[in-house]
């Protein structure tokens, strides 16, 4: 949920669909995976894993579209 939100830019509303739970639900768990990112091991991790979602996003909206 929380890279969903950080790295994909999606809204509470559109996580909670996608996981079949409440919008308040997917607002909870990403704070408190915010709140471990004080943990530097955990905070290296999340940036390794967000820096990957943000490269897939990318090269999914970069793909040409192919007609055939």
């Amino acid at each position: 949920m929380y890279l969903a939100h950080i790295a994909l830019g999606l809204h509470y509303s559109e996580i909670g669909r996608l996981f079949r739970r409440d919008r308040t639900t997917a607002a909870h768990a990403c704070q408190l995976v915010e709140d471990r990112r004080e943990d530097p091991l955990t905070d290296r991790v999340l940036q390794m894993l967000e820096q990957l979602c943000g490269d897939l996003k990318r090269g999914i909206h970069a793909t040409p579209q192919v007609r055939l």
